[in-house]
């Protein structure tokens, strides 16, 4: 009796958590966008009434003016005219032009993150979970950016410049290495494939 009652508590747990953090996360979506606009129109005196749920709705609505906005020639030129402006303001400018690349890159550009690769990192006898991000040449060098997720929080993590003979490929598609990711290895393929000089071998995961 009592190890059925166990087995049900451990089933409803495992029920439970998966909802639970669904919830949690959507919850997190949705106040960072209802927060995200409104406090600043407040801010400047306009009254909003209190009603729950308005910040998404107006936020929405202003990015849906803005892309309509920025699809005619004068709203293109309103963008331009604020570009120019925010290039005069040194730190300004750089956070902006950064972010703007980011999101265009994850956004626009299909082949962001489209690579899972290993790297030997920390040290040179383990490897972490990558994703290619890109490729620059140093001092005539080849070189390969790879960005390491942290565990459990992949909006943090490190870019690395790596040699392509350091390069280790694998069959791992993004969702999958993400879903490792956010799940501290929990969450795994039994069998990836590792693809490194040509040639293919099977490492099992424990």
């Amino acid at each position: 009796m009592i190890q059925r009652i166990k087995n049900y508590l451990i089933t409803g747990l495992f029920v439970l958590i998966p909802i639970a953090i669904t919830f949690w996360v959507v919850k997190a979506v949705l106040t960072t966008i209802n927060d995200l606009i409104l406090p600043y129109i407040r801010l400047i005196g306009i009254p909003i009434p209190e009603i729950p749920g308005i910040g998404i709705v107006i936020t929405l609505s202003i990015i849906f003016i803005l892309g309509v906005m920025t699809q005619n020639y004068a709203g293109k030129r309103i963008l331009l005219y604020w570009e120019l402006l925010i290039s005069k303001i040194p730190i300004v400018r750089s956070i902006y032009n950064a972010t703007k690349q980011t999101v265009e890159t994850l956004f626009l550009n299909k082949e962001s993150f489209s690579k899972v690769v290993l790297v030997k990192y920390p040290h040179p006898d383990s490897l972490a979970i990558g994703f290619l991000s890109n490729q620059v040449k140093v001092c005539e060098n080849e070189k390969y950016l790879v960005f390491v997720p942290a565990a459990l929080n992949p909006t943090s993590g490190f870019l690395l410049f790596v040699n392509k003979d350091d390069l280790i490929f694998t069959d791992l598609t993004v969702e999958e290495a993400m879903r490792t990711v956010l799940s501290g290895g929990l969450v795994i393929k039994k069998k990836i494939k590792l693809i490194k000089d040509s040639q293919t071998a099977e490492a099992e995961a424990i």
